[in-house]
């Protein structure tokens, strides 16, 4: 008999949901944590005494508050903050910002009355055309994914055919320029591009880009909303192991599993680094598919084709994110000041893209190797709307900025993410004059870093970037189940598998529900 139904390896926010779907379903189940803490790449973490940062995601993006009422979190402490404004993305004088309200009216207001008339319209336009996609990703989410061709297919008319197939497989810039001129609104085009190259291996005229804006704007049910939890992004981790140890799962924190145990085409448990072997039933891999095939369990357990197109998968994805401790919040000039603060309180979210050219420029450099001299670049403080995230008066700040370079040595890449990361502060302290004087303390991470912490091949945050041939039918590859394995017994529960990325924990949930049917099918044969 098996020491456990099912183990799961890695208590991020997706093996998390998974735990809490086994155990409700009756399984025995124990979460293997490498880390010392909770939540993956998704964790919050006391870097500076005081002071906590978000490490990896920092806003529920994507989140449905359906997981929240199916998981019952609202009982064990996770809460989202009261927010006016997700974003503010800004760029060069002349252009007006473009804040994104979380009040659909107020968001409404400020589009007619900042952006004008004519720029509404068009929005409400583009929207309305990508949202033609919206009840394939709604609906497929949970459970096994469409076949894109059969959904193109299915369109009524040959020109239904013809905008499916471009918004599958067309660049962002080719939807957004068919209802906004190029010099229309550039702050507004600078946000939408920079949704459509955040894990994307290109840029906002690559073709395949529109596929990861439709990602990002659909998966969660409609809402694109940078909300924060109550306590960080590592709160929502600690109310699913809460919920999960309640229905009776382990959790056991800094255990390296070193091997998952196949036996005649089964997966029978897992090795620890320190030689414990523990059985199971199930074993779920909430880590990329190459760490978990090759690394793991061993190509040499899976068909060779099998393993050809893991080996395939594009992980290619170059970033830094920066924390940094400050004395004081931004000091944002005048002409930004009125889309910075509403009823005393400031934007804890904004975004450096001016244009989408300007995004292409900075691609354009990162693709041959050099460091963007302009890239575009988040800044979040959270602690604008939870003191509890840094001391009184000072704040936690966080920067993220895209394309930084791969494959560098390690000296160069310590080198570079220090470089990268001044570039960055000195665009914010443009904008925020005395901002770059206000940093007390900094730590830059790049893909370097998460790879070795998180087990993240290559670094990759999404586990398999968002591109047409690695979304539904396609991921984790083409022509093979998407949560079970070649391995009988050996199944994904992470974001490599369907959806895909973000923190939406529906992989997590899909992965356990396939886990569960062959529990209970081998139960039956019992």
């Amino acid at each position: 008999m098996a020491d456990y139904d099912a183990i799961i390896i890695g208590a991020g926010h997706n093996g998390l949901v998974a735990a809490n779907v086994l155990a409700k379903g009756g399984a025995k189940v124990l979460v293997l944590e490498r880390a010392h803490f909770l939540g993956g790449m998704a964790a919050t973490r006391e870097l500076f005494d005081g002071y906590k940062h978000s490490v990896g995601a920092w806003a529920v993006l994507i989140w449905r508050q359906e997981m929240t009422e199916r998981l019952e979190l609202t009982k064990w402490g996770f809460e989202l903050m009261d927010q006016w404004t997700s974003t503010c993305t800004f760029g060069e004088p002349g252009d007006t910002p473009f804040v994104m309200y979380n009040d659909l009216e107020r968001m409404a207001r400020h589009l007619l009355d900042d952006h004008g008339a004519d720029t509404a319209a068009a929005l409400g336009s583009l929207f309305a055309h990508i949202g033609r996609f919206a009840p394939y990703f709604v609906d497929s989410a949970f459970g096994p994914p469409l076949d894109i061709i059969e959904v193109i297919a299915s369109q009524p008319t040959p020109e239904d055919r013809h905008d499916f197939a471009q918004m599958w497989y067309g660049s962002t810039m080719d939807t957004v320029r068919r209802f906004l001129a190029p010099d229309q609104a550039r702050c507004i085009q600078g946000s939408l591009a920079a949704m459509s190259i955040d894990a994307f291996d290109g840029g906002p005229w690559t073709p395949g880009s529109n596929a990861s804006t439709l990602y990002h704007y659909l998966i969660g049910g409609g809402n694109v909303e940078y909300i924060m939890p109550r306590g960080g992004i590592g709160s929502l981790s600690a109310a699913l192991c809460r919920r999960a140890e309640s229905l009776g799962a382990e959790v056991q924190m800094k255990q390296h599993v070193k091997d998952i145990l196949v036996t005649d085409g089964r997966a029978t448990g897992v090795q620890l680094r320190d030689g414990t072997t523990i059985s199971a039933d199930a074993v779920l891999s909430s880590l990329d598919p190459y760490t978990t095939f090759v690394n793991l369990a061993g190509a040499q357990n899976f068909p060779p084709d099998y393993i050809r197109k893991i080996k395939e998968i594009n992980f290619n994805l170059g970033y830094i994110q920066a924390h940094l401790t400050i004395d004081q919040a931004p000091q944002w000039i005048e002409r930004l000041q009125p889309f910075m603060h509403d009823n005393g309180q400031w934007c804890p979210t904004v975004a450096y893209a001016p244009s989408p050219e300007y995004i292409s420029d900075a691609w354009e450099q990162y693709r041959k190797g050099q460091l963007p001299d302009a890239p575009p670049t988040y800044l979040y403080i959270p602690s604008m709307v939870d003191s509890s995230l840094a001391p009184a008066g000072k704040h936690s700040a966080t920067i993220f900025t895209p394309y930084f370079p791969t494959g560098l040595d390690a000296d160069e890449n310590r080198s570079w993410k220090e470089q990268y990361a001044d570039t960055c502060v000195r665009i914010f302290d443009t904008f925020a004059p005395g901002f770059a004087d206000s940093v007390t303390n900094r730590v830059v991470f790049s893909n370097r870093y998460f790879g070795s912490t998180f087990s993240a091949h290559a670094g990759d945050y999404s586990h398999g970037l968002l591109q047409p041939n690695q979304l539904w039918t396609g991921r984790v590859v083409e022509g093979a189940d998407k949560f079970a394995t070649p391995v009988d017994g050996l199944f994904l529960c992470g974001q490599c598998t369907h959806p895909g990325p973000g923190v939406t924990g529906i992989p997590g949930w899909n992965g356990a529900e396939a886990a569960l049917k062959h529990l209970n099918a081998r139960v039956v044969k019992a």
